[in-house]
């Protein structure tokens, strides 16, 4: 019987391995969460990158497609913080680093840089590409079926609802504040620790800021978060990207419908090839 149990795992798992072997990228994740280990998981076990982006769900949205040359480590959930560290835990630093800075100070997330970083598992999934959150049975099922039936999901799930949008924007108005001194100045020390030591590392940190609905972009938060940034990392020492002055649909306020993610992403792309980053 236990012979016939390991037999049967065996031709299962081989059938699986030769799935994965055939469609490398046909896997799917199913959950924010599960996107985030998937990305970082990329990052990680690829060749060294030239050039990577940290940021939170709103960078996300950035179209890989649009920056082949650029390793995203952009989370939903998460904070730059994250993908700085998950950078830092390479042995060789990019050459660049682009940087989101709408909700700069946003605070880590210490589990999932843990999880891809300490302990035994993430050697394994380096090795055995069959164990990673992406080729799990059902992300591996979800993907066929997208690309079965031809639906652009990514699309499908960022559509906009008019009264959906006028309910989170005035979310954001009514639960508007800026940070007391301490935490602003507790926040900036831990992020701009990390820059420093990318910079130390050869690495060029490059600053954007992601185009949000007019009704919020002068927030309490988000003024200070950019007076805060300007002010210590000053634009005769650090490089900037231009703002994106158009006028962009949101889904809720902060970030992008499919559509502004189409047009922000050419936009983005012309941005960081004219300062020869790509």
């Amino acid at each position: 019987m236990i012979k016939k149990s390991l037999l049967s795992f065996l031709v299962l798992f081989a059938i699986h391995a030769a799935v994965i072997r055939v469609s490398p990228t046909l896997g799917m994740a199913t959950n924010q969460w599960q996107d985030n280990m998937v990305k970082a998981q990329q990052f990680l076990y690829a060749e060294d990158a030239d050039t990577a982006m940290v940021g939170t769900s709103l960078s996300a949205r950035i179209l890989p497609d649009s920056i082949p040359s650029v390793r995203s480590v952009a989370f939903g959930g998460c904070a730059v913080e994250d993908g700085l560290r998950l950078i830092l835990s390479k042995p060789k630093a990019p050459h660049c680093v682009l940087i989101e800075t709408n909700l700069f100070f946003r605070n880590g997330n210490d589990e999932l840089v843990e999880k891809m970083t300490r302990g035994a598992m993430p050697q394994i999934k380096r090795w055995i590409p069959s164990l990673r959150e992406c080729n799990e049975p059902i992300c591996l099922l979800s993907g066929l079926m997208i690309k079965t039936a031809g639906i652009n999901a990514q699309a499908a799930a960022m559509s906009v609802d008019t009264e959906q949008l006028k309910v989170s924007i005035k979310r954001h108005i009514v639960d508007d504040k800026a940070l007391s001194e301490t935490e602003l100045t507790q926040r900036m020390e831990t992020i701009k620790s990390l820059i420093m030591q990318l910079e130390q590392k050869g690495t060029k940190p490059i600053f954007f800021e992601m185009p949000v609905n007019q009704e919020i972009y002068h927030l309490k938060e988000l003024e200070q978060t950019r007076q805060a940034v300007r002010m210590a990392f000053p634009n005769t020492h650090y490089t900037y990207l231009p703002n994106d002055t158009t006028t962009y649909l949101t889904t809720d306020g902060l970030h992008l419908d499919y559509e502004g993610q189409l047009r922000y992403s050419s936009f983005f792309r012309k941005a960081i090839m004219e300062r020869t980053i790509m």
